[in-house]
């Protein structure tokens, strides 16, 4: 068996452990939960969107939310969906550059049968925060609103990525915050679509912000 295989194999339940062991010593405050319990509340799916950076314990903490998860056809990927299976988080592979509309299409499918998904939509490659149209798509066609999502540490590593993807150390303190829904009419069409994206970002943008503000104060 060769290197890349083993590799393979190992990554995901190390990874799944380090996740969860540093997990349990964060100190997690949550800003606008009051959005996602209105959903909670009636039953209704939602699609979440958060920065490519920080989909690793935005994902954790939601693993409880029967949450898929849109990730690329690509190796990396295969090891994030790995792991993401082992918090109970499923997932339908595309991105914008291989197979999107399919994902799209079946992550639109999902939601209308009442699961809630979850994308980043400036993944796989960027460019940074810059949300492409394949989730205002997929909320659209499921008739479901997106709800963006934002984390950031106390304490954290950045990496040298082209994402800057972060990971906190142990016992820092964390903040999720939820922003408010945003949900594109079932007729917006060309122009209109790209006024929505753009003001779509916005909003993820804005939560973003907070979120790294929480630790200034």
């Amino acid at each position: 068996m060769n290197s890349a295989r083993w590799t393979d194999i190992l990554i995901p339940p190390a990874a799944s452990l380090v996740i969860k062991l540093v997990a349990l010593t964060l100190r997690l405050n949550v800003v606008g939960r009051e959005h996602l319990d209105r959903f909670r509340e009636e039953g209704r799916p939602v699609l979440f969107a958060f920065w490519h950076n920080r989909l690793l314990y935005t994902c954790y903490y939601l693993r409880k939310e029967n949450l898929t998860m849109m990730i690329s056809k690509s190796r990396d990927g295969d090891l994030i969906a790995r792991v993401a299976r082992t918090f109970g988080i499923r997932s339908i592979r595309g991105s914008s550059s291989r197979e999107g509309m399919r994902a799209i299409s079946d992550l639109a499918h999902l939601m209308r049968e009442g699961g809630n998904g979850g994308i980043t939509p400036d993944g796989p490659r960027g460019p940074l925060y810059r949300m492409q149209i394949g989730a205002l798509l997929a909320a659209k066609r499921a008739g479901v609103p997106i709800l963006p999502v934002s984390i950031n540490f106390s304490r954290m590593k950045v990496f040298q990525s082209w994402d800057r993807f972060r990971f906190p150390y142990p016992f820092s303190r964390a903040v999720l915050v939820f922003g408010e829904p945003f949900q594109a009419p079932p007729d917006a069409r060309g122009e209109k679509m790209e006024a929505l994206r753009a003001e779509a970002e916005q909003r993820l943008q804005t939560v973003t912000e907070a979120s790294d503000r929480y630790f200034l104060k």
